[in-house]
């Protein structure tokens, strides 16, 4: 895992990977090595190079600062294609391109995971372009895409997962005004960074039930491994293998493989650290019923400061919502509502869809209301399995939101709870 710092940075105990300038290959025998003295140290900052790339995992860390990620850290990532501005459509316009992307995606990622099981050279190209076609989706419209990754069946977790992480971590990364080609590279992080989990046997993989110590170890070690295929595969890209390798770090040192905290952590390895656990709570698994957003996204907030970092996760909230599209809320009208669109500024006050009566324990016609203009209020939020509601029932009601007499059309088919 290689990280670019200054010079004034190294340290005893850092292995150096390269050394910038041409001059390096006078004044050391070998371009890779470990510090080992002062001297060396000296001798490197003395001789006018002005930055050193260190592999982290053969020696030691440097601290990251508690500001924005300097320059520094990262080696220069080759720049994303330029692309024209994409105009924004409806909600409902960009379910259907969205549902088309991720069938196709599906289709990518399926093969390059095939790829790796096989034992064959993995390629990123079409990973790329899928990630470009992410990007523009989420240009029409932030949560269409969001929305829909997150409803996928058991079977096709490892491949949604991977889709969903992609599509997060690059809308967190918009949020967080990255660069574009730290943005590109985050998407497809967000593909791979569970890459060395194709290694593992599918008994240990998908075992429902606990897993003995053996088997929680070969679980921890898939990210070194999943860093050891794409160093194989000439994925250069720094934030990508960063991500692959420190994705179960958290900021308190009681993440894996190396405990590393806050500082030692780059903003990269935090997105993806909050992005995966989102996706993992929200999705059924092995082993796991899916938790509602909201309830997710509370779950995440009390641990803010020991699991994540506090400065990402609001970047996360503002992306998603503190209220998720698709999040049922209980209202004081005693409602129930599907959250439809979010407002930046007033957060706690949705626009949502109400679509049943809990009194009358029965289905309503849909109504559009936006919380800032009403005088109902947000009472809590709620499992729709309770109420005998699949997320896709949900997103039936509220995707139609923009079409006349769409919702009625829904109503009809939903359950009465």
């Amino acid at each position: 895992m290689l990280r670019r710092i200054k010079a004034e940075q190294l340290q005893v105990g850092m292995f150096v990977a390269r050394l910038g300038g041409p001059w390096h290959a006078r004044a050391f025998s070998r371009s890779k090595f470990l510090v080992t003295s002062e001297d060396q140290v000296s001798q490197i900052r003395s001789s006018g190079v002005q930055e050193v790339w260190i592999d982290i995992l053969r020696g030691r860390n440097a601290p990251t600062p508690p500001a924005a990620l300097s320059p520094w850290e990262t080696p220069e990532p080759e720049p994303a294609p330029a692309t024209a501005p994409v105009a924004a459509v409806s909600l409902e316009a960009e379910f259907g391109h969205a549902r088309e992307l991720l069938q196709s995606g599906k289709s990518v990622i399926g093969s390059m995971f095939t790829d790796v099981r096989m034992g064959r050279a993995l390629e990123v190209d079409g990973a790329l372009l899928l990630v470009d076609s992410a990007s523009q989706s989420l240009s029409r419209h932030s949560q269409a895409l969001i929305a829909l990754a997150r409803l996928k069946a058991r079977d096709d977790y490892s491949y949604m997962h991977a889709f969903a992480m992609c599509a997060l971590m690059v809308a967190v990364g918009r949020t967080m005004e990255l660069p574009p080609e730290e943005v590109r590279d985050l998407g497809l992080a967000g593909l791979v960074h569970d890459i060395g989990k194709l290694t593992l046997p599918e008994a240990v993989l998908h075992k429902p039930a606990s897993r003995k110590p053996g088997e929680d170890e070969e679980i921890r070690r898939h990210p070194s491994t999943g860093y050891r295929i794409l160093n194989e595969a000439r994925v250069n890209a720094n934030v990508v293998l960063d991500v692959c390798v420190h994705h179960h770090e958290r900021v308190d040192g009681r993440g894996y493989p190396f405990g590393l905290m806050g500082r030692e952590l780059s903003v990269h390895a935090k997105i993806a650290a909050i992005c995966d656990t989102y996706d993992s709570l929200t999705s059924s698994r092995p082993g796991h019923q899916e938790w509602s957003p909201a309830r997710a996204m509370e779950y995440m907030a009390v641990r803010v400061d020991t699991l994540f970092d506090r400065r990402v996760f609001k970047a996360f909230t503002r992306t998603v919502g503190i209220y998720p599209l698709g999040t049922v809320l209980r209202l004081r009208s005693n409602r129930l509502a599907v959250v439809c669109a979010q407002h930046e500024a007033e957060p706690l006050r949705p626009r949502v869809m109400a679509f049943y009566s809990v009194p009358d324990s029965r289905a309503l016609t849909p109504q559009v209301i936006d919380l800032r203009h009403s005088d109902d209020t947000v009472v809590a939020f709620e499992d729709p399995a309770d109420w005998g509601y699949t997320d896709e029932q949900l997103l039936a009601i509220y995707a139609g939101q923009g079409r006349p007499g769409a919702a009625q059309a829904t109503a009809a088919a939903m359950p009465a709870g």
